[in-house]
């Protein structure tokens, strides 16, 4: 009986779901998503309750010995009552525990920074693919020994490819005298050259216009692919039941995603997760669709994030409650009652929109102080300095090739009057 005077309630202390703050009489105060349901549900049975949190701050995993870790296995041994953290409703789970009426359905989906469109190093010579350049570059060193073939040794191989070079660049031609001799190749080349440089003006004017849009990973497949190649990594929520779940899946993809995972020790807290996890466009997270809507479904980030299109796996959430726990019945009608009359519901939105009025209002103060900064050329001023340092060489050795050109004809002179 004395189970029923005061429930042990095991959580986690997160930001937005379950904050837990001291007060002056030694009793903490609860708050968020879960810490307001719960405390609802204190405040109509009318119970004492303390606040547990387990020491290595995880959900609960069974281990090889057959224990559980984090707050699965405190109400498992006995050391708590329930326990409130958005728990999933799993079968290895429900073999040790019991579980409340749910009271909320989720989905585990993944989110990640969709790639920027702001100009970065190089990026003129990305508006050609790869194999678009391989065939202007085949051609003009195509083209450069043909024509250097037919001078017979009238010009350098070098002016050659200089001149036809600066041609794609809208530069006259300026070679041999006898050029004209060749009509069908140099024209062939001047059309050519024509057609391509006025496809690279248009394209870079539309994409300075409108830059195009990167191409962000879209689905769990589209992810794996991206953790096979190395280009992307994946964070999931440090000792949750889920990489189990993605370990044993039949889809390879899945898999290798829960793999990367466990190998690369690529997990974040609970707190973490109910901040804001991501940090950049190529780290995505694994979490609860209702959490992510919370942190990013409103607001100029709405447009920054982009939510995975398919999901992990959709489930139940409930409370863990302690087999041979009293009030079990009792808890099950008050949570039946609520989620009836849509209190989890309400009690999301509201803690949404105070989410989306601080954002807003971050957001206004930033666009407020928002100036331009060297950052925003960095580009520009880098392509300036390539540009006036080969310049500045190409005048120096023009310098040194006179002096040298000079002092050889100097000392050809000098022999010839010895002799």
């Amino acid at each position: 009986m004395e189970s029923c005077k005061k429930w042990t309630i095991a959580t986690l202390n997160r930001s937005k779901m379950f904050e837990i703050h001291p007060s002056t009489n030694g009793k903490p105060n609860i708050s968020g998503i879960e810490g307001e349901f719960i405390k609802i549900i204190l405040d109509k049975v009318n119970i004492d309750y303390e606040v547990v949190i387990p020491r290595d701050n995880e959900y609960g995993r069974e281990l090889t010995s057959g224990n559980w870790t984090g707050l699965i296995g405190m109400v498992h041994r006995g050391e708590a009552d329930i326990a409130v953290a958005n728990l999933g409703i799993y079968e290895d789970r429900y073999r040790t525990i019991d579980f409340s009426f749910s009271y909320v359905t989720d989905e585990l989906i993944f989110v990640i920074l969709k790639a920027s469109k702001q100009w970065k190093l190089f990026s003129l010579l990305r508006i050609f693919g790869i194999r678009i350049w391989i065939s202007i570059f085949c051609a003009l060193f195509l083209i450069t020994t043909i024509i250097y073939v037919f001078f017979k040794g009238n010009e350098t191989y070098f002016n050659v490819l200089f001149n036809l070079a600066t041609n794609m660049l809208r530069q006259p031609l300026n070679l041999h005298k006898n050029m004209h001799k060749r009509k069908l190749i140099v024209c062939t080349w001047m059309l050519f050259a024509f057609i391509m440089s006025s496809i690279h003006s248009a394209t870079l004017l539309s994409f300075i216009a409108f830059p195009s849009e990167p191409k962000t990973v879209e689905n769990l497949r589209e992810l794996s692919e991206a953790l096979a190649k190395g280009t992307h990594s994946v964070y999931g929520l440090k000792g949750s039941n889920y990489m189990n779940l993605l370990l044993n899946f039949k889809d390879e993809y899945l898999q290798l995603i829960g793999s990367k995972i466990v190998e690369n020790q690529w997990y974040i807290t609970a707190e973490e997760l109910s901040q804001n996890p991501l940090k950049n466009e190529s780290s995505a997270v694994l979490g609860p669709a209702d959490l992510f809507n919370l942190l990013y479904g409103f607001g100029e980030i709405k447009s920054k994030v982009l939510f995975s299109k398919d999901k992990v796996i959709s489930g139940a959430l409930a409370f863990a409650i302690r087999r041979g726990f009293c009030c079990t019945s009792q808890l099950n009608g008050m949570v039946g009652r609520l989620t009836s009359s849509g209190i989890y519901s309400k009690l999301l939105r509201d803690e949404s929109v105070r989410h989306w009025l601080s954002v807003a209002a971050n957001e206004k103060k930033n666009e407020e102080t928002q100036v331009l900064t060297v950052h925003h050329f960095y580009t520009a001023f880098i392509f300036l300095f390539i540009g006036l340092s080969t310049s500045l060489m190409a005048f120096l050795g023009e310098i040194l090739c006179f002096y040298v050109y000079k002092k050889t004809n100097f000392q050809k002179h000098n022999t010839l009057n010895r002799t």
